[in-house]
């Protein structure tokens, strides 16, 4: 009986530890699949790999399990999607991503990430985490058809031309209503083909399907592949070569890919090179084309532009790299005829170019007055062109904005309105240049939470500007002007510059004039700037400027203001509750023409330890007034601070003593 019961107690002890191995397996398992993602039939799934915990807010990007998806219509296809944390590691966020679909008649895309394909056509689907985004675009194709142009004659041998097999292909499918045209691996030599509404040529793979140009195509209006006044056609996983090697006298309007008054066009994953003229040009009438998708496709050295977009509307731009190696823009938009557009979303794109005497990327509008290109998006794009500049005319509520842009200089040039230029990284030859050439003007430019390093000009502001406002900006400098006006054409009006840092420039703002015209500098705005190892001055005046105001600035290391009244009437100066500390000068005027100056307030400023101790023409004193001149008029010098200047006094012509009031002198 003892033998029995201890085999019990041993079957049941065996029992017990065999019930808690399987219960620490089950918790075990449970545990791990928290963040197991789904599986998906024909491909890998998603590897999931350990975040550490100090990681987590620090996502540095999203990687989805496609470039581009293909529906059927109705079908259903799942998302997944990995964040990428800036230590390397990475995890499963698919169901915690947010996303948006483009065109709801095409494809819709629901709260888990699962699309459905709606209606025939393209689509971007549009996935965030943590405010950062990746865009894919959506094929859902109106039939299942798909031939193959070997089946239609095609060789691929790189040798003989393919262009009957081709467009025979396009034609058959089109004339059964729509489909695709699969490309497999292969060079084929072809002269123009026309794609036709309703067909996608799609190779196999960009890498090893190759549409050459053939050496004996016209020079002339010639284009690898052309769509025209069509609806509803894409091209995918192509190389286009343009063969300008071999067309030497070939014109600028020979093209590897050709749009032209077509909606709803697809151009994703090709790789477009050696065009005698431009990669991709989307272009048309009066009509326009409408509803452009540009994704994922490498462009290099084609001889005019990379792309370029005239008469068009509703554009999305995303994920492409543009360089050019041959001095051509790597983006160029070129309206010509005198209309406005509309909407333009330009991001996530490396743009590149060797340009020396031009433009890198060109952001153009309508013709003629009251003409624009409205609603222009530039945002999260590289721009490498430290010899080019990036430039922007006749746009309306356009925004360039957190960029990294090594251009010679962001050119903001006529008839801009509401445009804004806001947290981008830009370094630069001549920062940010605003010209009003022809009296021109752009209109209530507004620069903002940028980090500019620059080795000239931070902002130059010439021939005209309305209501400009640059502020809270950081400005770094090799020596040059932070912020110059000169107005040439027309008055510049109603400029702010609020709550900027400035480091080591030459001068902080300088205004200056057109001595054969009487232009101005009207109503400028200085507030709550710093200003630090500024060479010279701060503030320098100089010319027909009136209404300035110069408030509640910090200058370190840097000498305050100085006031020239050359040629002509400058006019009410206030300069006021400013800290000025460490730099040769504090505030000074002087006359050095014929001008005057009529209204002048320097009030509430602190102002210590400058180092200048004068010399024959200048006492040196903290505040001083040319006494050698024609005095001010109108002139307030009161309750301002002085302490430890090399000169710490007040220097005023006689006829002004009356105007010192309620200083301290320490």
């Amino acid at each position: 009986m003892k033998i029995i019961k201890r085999k019990r107690r041993s079957i049941l002890l065996f029992l017990f530890i065999v019930l808690l191995i399987f219960l620490a397996f089950f918790l075990l398992r449970s545990m791990s699949l928290i963040n197991e993602p789904k599986s998906k039939e024909g491909l890998n799934e998603v590897v999931e790999i350990s975040v550490k915990e100090g990681s987590k807010e620090s996502v540095s990007s999203l990687t989805l399990d496609g470039t581009s998806y293909k529906l059927r219509n109705k079908e259903s296809n799942p998302i997944f999607v990995k964040a990428i944390y800036a230590d390397g590691s990475s995890k499963n966020v698919t169901s915690q991503s947010q996303y948006s679909t483009s065109n709801k008649n095409v494809a819709t895309v629901n709260a888990s990430g699962v699309i459905k394909a709606a209606g025939p056509g393209f689509a971007t689907i549009t996935v965030s985490y943590k405010k950062i985004t990746q865009t894919v675009p959506v094929v859902v194709n109106w039939s299942s058809l798909k031939v193959n142009v070997k089946d239609y004659g095609a060789y691929g041998d790189g040798s003989r031309n393919d262009t009957t097999a081709f467009q025979k292909a396009i034609d058959d499918v089109a004339a059964k209503g729509g489909g695709e045209v699969y490309v497999p691996e292969g060079t084929y030599i072809l002269d123009p083909i026309f794609l036709k509404s309703k067909v996608n040529l799609v190779g196999e793979n960009r890498d090893t399907v190759i549409l050459k140009l053939s050496d004996n195509a016209p020079d002339d209006y010639t284009r690898v592949i052309n769509m025209e006044d069509g609806k509803t056609m894409g091209i995918q996983n192509i190389t286009c070569d343009g063969n300008s090697r071999n067309h030497p006298n070939g014109i600028e309007h020979m093209h590897c890919i050709f749009v032209w008054d077509s909606e709803n066009i697809l151009i994703d994953n090709n790789r477009l090179i050696n065009a005698v003229g431009d990669g991709i040009s989307i272009s048309g009438s009066t009509i326009t084309s409408d509803n452009i998708i540009i994704s994922n496709n490498i462009l290099e050295d084609n001889h005019r532009s990379n792309i370029v977009l005239e008469q068009v509307n509703h554009l999305q731009i995303f994920n492409n790299i543009s360089i050019s190696n041959i001095g051509r823009p790597a983006l160029h938009f070129e309206p010509w005829e005198k209309m406005s557009f509309y909407g333009a979303k330009i991001w996530n794109n490396t743009f590149a170019s060797n340009n020396t005497e031009g433009y890198c990327v060109q952001l153009e509008g309508g013709q003629d007055e009251g003409n624009f290109f409205h609603d222009v998006d530039f945002y999260e794009n590289t721009v490498n062109c430290p010899t080019g500049q990036f430039l922007v005319m006749e746009t309306k509520k356009a925004k360039i904005h957190h960029n990294t842009l090594n251009v010679s200089a962001v050119f903001v040039w006529i008839k801009n309105e509401d445009l804004k230029i806001s947290n981008n990284k830009i370094n630069s030859q001549n920062g940010i240049i605003i010209e009003g050439t022809w009296g021109i003007l752009s209109e209530r430019t507004v620069i903002s939470d940028n980090t500019l390093t620059t080795s000239g000009f931070g902002v130059i502001i010439s021939a005209g500007s309305n209501d400009t406002t640059i502020s809270r900006n950081k400005f770094i400098g090799k020596g040059g002007i932070a912020v110059k006006f000169l107005a040439t054409e027309t008055d510049i009006s109603n400029t702010k510059i609020l709550d900027n840092s400035f480091d080591n420039f030459e001068y902080g703002a300088f205004t200056d004039y057109n001595y054969y015209d009487d232009k101005r500098i009207n109503d400028l705005l200085i507030q709550g700037n710093m200003f630090t190892n500024i060479n010279e001055y701060a503030l320098y005046i100089k010319g027909t400027t009136q209404n300035v105001t110069f408030h509640k600035n910090i200058i370190k290391n840097s000498s305050g203001v100085d006031i020239a009244a050359n040629d002509r009437q400058m006019s009410n100066i206030l300069i006021t509750n400013n800290t000025i500390s460490g730099g040769k000068r504090g505030i000074t005027q002087h006359q050095a023409g014929s001008g005057s100056l009529k209204g002048l307030t320097i009030s509430g400023n602190i102002i210590s330890n400058t180092t200048y101790i004068g010399d024959e023409y200048s006492t040196g004193a903290a505040i001083e007034l040319d006494q050698n001149s024609t005095p001010p008029i109108n002139v307030s010098i009161k309750e301002n601070v002085l302490t430890s200047n090399a000169r710490n006094f007040i220097t005023v012509p006689d006829s002004l003593l009356h105007s010192v009031q309620e200083n301290k002198i320490k």
